[in-house]
């Protein structure tokens, strides 16, 4: 009942995090990739249907329950709840999963906060479908290290880490501690999954590549990798409205992350300095985590809009935005906050009673701060409420239609929805 009701809570946390308009637009692959071929298709059928050269499980699935749920026009609404529901679930299961590392709830608390309450969430990322691969690569680490005592625990881990890995193809960066795992402390369950769902994706990319020639590695500046690092993953903590982190590196140069780039290395060397070898390893391992899934991002999918070393100062002015790629690298950057307050611990600066309540408190109330977005994309619309009464509209005055076409965000992206499906057929 307690985790029901967690998950519960923190899905209106994370729905009240969006604006009306928000919740009610879809965003992109959610209508025109998901929605399309969960019609065209069938509900479950297309689960399995790759997509850019991979699965995504978990984002088919909502589609799915979110069609077959209810009518056409409150899919965008049950797609964004679901999504919402999903980080929830995520969040309350990194507070039981997150026990193999911290004690106490207190540091346990902070952790479940992290997907939550991530700065960068709202502005592309939180409440769609299509971005729930970095919430689940966010949760992977914490699946693995997790070391289950029953077979039920044991065939929940295995379906949890399969979904995962079937959703997200960057959690190959993990593959090394799902070895480790299986050679060193013997626990199969997790790591076996994401060993399998890895080859699954494998599989999906030869059956459907998604690049017609191998991507060049060397296609984006070195500089332009470190400095979107220090930007965004980084930079998003402290600051999340794109013109205002624009403005201030025109002003200020470097200086203007020099806050977060202090509070984040600060912990991490703190952590280095005076913590346990289980501490220091697990701080390094959250930094290659953060770093290693932004620079697989970024990489591999390269833009002009992320070649920040050669920006002009129109460019930072007119170009500059936070991109989805920051999200699971700032959640893993965040993980440095709950390592150090254990660190603080075994050093007698926390006392070993409620005072260990602070640290939480304090986490929640500066990631509070930016609770409420100023720009997220989707606020705008188009809502999809209204492109569903346009279709049917047009549908009603020609017969002769079979299909209708909905606008959804970003610009240029839509989906012809059977006029069958729509209101009054």
């Amino acid at each position: 009942m307690s985790v029901a009701a967690a998950v519960i809570g923190l899905t209106f946390v994370t729905w009240f995090r969006l604006p009306e308009v928000s919740r009610g637009t879809l965003w992109a692959e959610d209508a025109a990739v998901f929605l399309a071929e969960t019609i065209s298709v069938g509900s479950w059928q297309s689960i399995v249907e790759p997509y850019a050269g991979y699965l995504h499980t978990i984002p088919r699935i909502v589609s799915a329950i979110a069609y077959t749920a209810g009518p056409i026009e409150g899919y965008a609404m049950l797609v964004t709840f679901l999504s919402c529901m999903t980080v929830a679930a995520i969040a309350t299961g990194t507070y039981f999963l997150s026990g193999q590392l911290f004690q106490h709830k207190s540091y346990r608390l902070m952790v479940a906060l992290i997907p939550v309450l991530v700065p960068v969430g709202p502005l592309e990322v939180l409440g769609n479908a299509a971005n729930l691969h970095w919430y689940l690569l966010w949760l992977c680490p914490w699946l693995l290290i997790f070391e289950p005592r029953t077979w039920p625990v044991r065939a929940v881990l295995f379906v949890a880490t399969l979904a995962a890995a079937t959703t997200e193809i960057i959690v190959g960066i993990f593959l090394p501690l799902a070895i480790w795992e299986i050679v060193k402390r013997k626990n199969y369950a997790a790591p076996a999954a994401l060993i399998l769902g890895i080859g699954l994706q494998f599989l999906a990319t030869v059956a459907n590549p998604r690049y017609s020639e191998a991507p060049r590695l060397d296609s984006m500046d070195p500089l332009s990798v470190i400095y979107g690092f220090l930007l965004q993953p980084v930079g998003s903590i402290w600051e999340t409205d794109a013109d205002t982190m624009a403005l201030n590196v025109v002003t200020f140069g470097g200086f203007a992350v020099a806050i977060p780039i202090i509070v984040i290395f600060g912990l991490l060397a703190y952590i280095l300095t005076y913590g346990r070898a289980q501490w220091k390893v697990t701080a390094l391992y959250a930094l290659a985590a953060a770093a290693s899934c932004w620079a697989a991002a970024t990489v591999l999918n390269p833009s002009p809009e992320l070649d920040f070393a050669n920006f002009s100062k129109d460019d930072w002015l007119s170009k500059f935005t936070f991109f989805r790629y920051a999200a699971a690298p700032s959640m893993f950057l965040l993980a440095l906050v709950p390592i150090a307050c254990a660190v603080a611990e075994d050093k007698g600066v926390i006392g070993p009673n409620k005072t260990r309540y602070l640290a939480p408190v304090l986490l929640a109330v500066f990631l509070s701060n930016s609770y409420l977005q100023a720009t997220p994309v989707r606020q705008t619309g188009p809502e999809w409420m209204t492109g569903v009464q346009t279709a049917t509209v047009q549908c009603a005055a020609d017969p002769s239609l079979t299909e209708a076409v909905i606008p959804v965000t970003p610009a240029n992206w839509q989906v012809a929805v059977p006029c069958r499906l729509l209101p009054g057929k």
